[in-house]
């Protein structure tokens, strides 16, 4: 428009917002936009060169000579008779893709840092066409509007970054409130990454075979993110780690429970670890996880001590927090030899009290004498085709959760595949002891001692002739990702540069020429080089 026209804290005379929850205020009282970005947008989306031009992206300023690179956050501006000062960059939300009937816009904008950015208004007054732009102060030269801009998009922004711009008082406060979520969870998975003391806060017995450990961070801080059917993996020392599932997510703790093995990590944590004591621990991690995002019909399937994860799953379905999508519907099936070897009976009967529509279905394979149909358990022996069929057929599409021994995990997957219904979903869950795996073909002698060079993290280390190449890494903070610590689902895969490896047990996961897999892995050479 022509002439002049008023500018207070809350904008432009006449100039209103729809949707005030994310629009306007006054901290994005004034949009000003870079009238040269106009030549790229006609150039890039020509299809759309009838509405390019000024206003056309709903700017209250078009302003020339100026744009995202040089202008920062809190420069002080002075246009006729106000006085402005930069917030922050725009994030478009859908009704940009509507007013030009493009979905690709809004993505654009960002992505190309073409965003413009917003006024507050320090100093209420007039602006006419034409008014000269001056800067009259500028505190953050570094802190540039594009600058700003990727920062938001970047995947692996810098955790320092994002502090210190989340620190800047002019920050917009919705934005600072963005990146302090995200700086939280760039920590959070830094946390995840390394190894953290934990204090064991309780220990209960689950069966006389299964013990739960109750972990919080020794720190006082919040307990890191976890998602339902996620591990964590538990040191000893400085050399041996195993993970396990975690079975309950609470506001103040997670929750472990382990099966003893004779002569294993898991006697030790049976043994010595009580209540009071502190655990070495990295995670929450995995790969198998509830899709929280999902209403299709849930079916969580299990044996033995794979119930633990599922737990966590079965609890997170009942519990509608307002943060999860509550499935259509929930079967639980377990199977297990007798009363005396079930798990959680407690909860789950708490479950089945408050959630009469969730469908559990036990199995037994070898009952008491005491265990009776209908009262302990429903069925005798072990899950199988008809079973599976019985339960998952009438459901249609629906996403299943499968974990406990290899073989079992497999054929429920086969027998699934086998119903013929489009549209389910069976994950299943892959880490477990080295114990049952075939061992290496002729398991060749690894070096008494052998030097490991990760090659990346510039780190040369010392390992004698036990544990593996992973839980060396684990225990030096080296960065590796992993997830079954079986050999099966390969996330440990690392290039051997020189060197060669061998394995305690034969992997399941393909690998490459020049790969090997650390969590199974150990040095044949008395000198390893890996590209970590």
């Amino acid at each position: 428009m022509s002439g002049a026209i008023e500018a207070g804290v809350s904008g432009f005379t006449g100039d209103e917002q729809a949707d005030l929850r994310v629009h306007g205020g006054p901290d994005m009282a004034i949009y000003a936009y870079a009238l040269s970005h106009y030549r790229d947008w006609t150039t890039e989306f020509p299809e759309h060169a009838g509405l390019w031009g000024a206003g056309a992206l709903g700017e209250n300023l078009a302003m020339d000579g100026w744009d995202e690179t040089d202008v920062c956050i809190g420069d002080i501006v002075q246009i006729g008779q106000t006085l402005l000062q930069v917030t922050r960059p725009r994030k478009p939300c859908f009704k940009l893709a509507l007013r030009f009937n493009d979905l690709r816009l809004p993505r654009r904008l960002v992505e190309a840092g073409r965003c413009g950015w917003y006024y507050r208004v320090l100093k209420s007054g007039s602006i006419a066409t034409g008014d000269e732009a001056i800067l009259v102060r500028r505190l953050y030269p570094d802190w540039s509007i594009r600058r700003v801009n990727d920062l938001s998009i970047a995947p692996d922004a810098d955790l320092a970054d994002l502090r210190q711009l989340a620190g800047l008082p002019e920050l917009a406060g919705n934005w600072r409130a963005q990146v302090l979520a995200a700086a939280l969870a760039r920590e959070a998975v830094a946390k995840q990454n390394a190894f953290r003391e934990f204090t064991v806060v309780g220990v209960r017995d689950e069966t006389a075979q299964i013990r739960s450990f109750e972990l919080a961070p020794a720190d006082g801080s919040g307990i890191p993110v976890a998602v339902p059917g996620q591990h964590l993996v538990v040191r000893s020392g400085q050399s041996t780690s195993r993970p396990y599932s975690i079975s309950v997510i609470a506001a103040t703790h997670l929750q472990i429970s382990v099966k003893r093995e004779t002569g294993g990590f898991s006697e030790w944590l049976h043994d010595s670890v009580k209540a009071g004591d502190r655990l070495s621990v990295l995670g929450p991690r995995g790969s198998f996880r509830l899709d929280t995002s999902s209403d299709a019909p849930l079916v969580l399937i299990s044996a033995g001590v794979g119930i633990t994860p599922v737990m966590a799953m079965l609890q997170a379905a009942t519990t509608n927090n307002g943060a999860r999508i509550v499935p259509a519907s929930v079967s639980f099936v377990h199977c297990t030899r007798n009363s005396d070897h079930q798990a959680f009976k407690a909860p789950l009967s708490d479950i089945g009290a408050r959630h009469p529509s969730v469908r559990f279905h036990t199995r037994f394979s070898r009952p008491l004498a005491t265990d009776r149909i209908g009262v302990t358990h429903d069925s005798v022996g072990r899950i199988n085709k008809d079973l599976i069929r019985k339960i998952v057929a009438p459901l249609g599409a629906c996403n299943v959760y499968v974990c406990g021994p290899l073989a079992f995990m497999s054929d429920v997957s086969r027998w699934i595949n086998d119903i013929g219904v489009p549209g389910i979903r069976v994950m299943t869950e892959l880490f477990g002891p080295a114990a049952g795996k075939t061992p290496a073909a002729g398991r060749p002698r690894r070096p008494q001692h052998s030097r490991v060079v990760f090659a990346r993290s510039e780190r040369s280390l010392q390992m004698n002739s036990i544990g593996s190449l992973l839980e060396l890494a684990e225990a030096e903070n080296v960065p590796v990702n992993s997830d079954c610590r079986s050999g099966v689902c390969g996330a440990c895969v690392a290039k051997v540069i020189s060197g060669e490896v061998g394995y305690e047990f034969e992997p399941v996961a393909a690998l490459a020429e020049g790969e090997a897999l650390l969590c199974c892995g150990f040095p044949l050479t008395e000198d390893l080089v890996l590209d970590l």
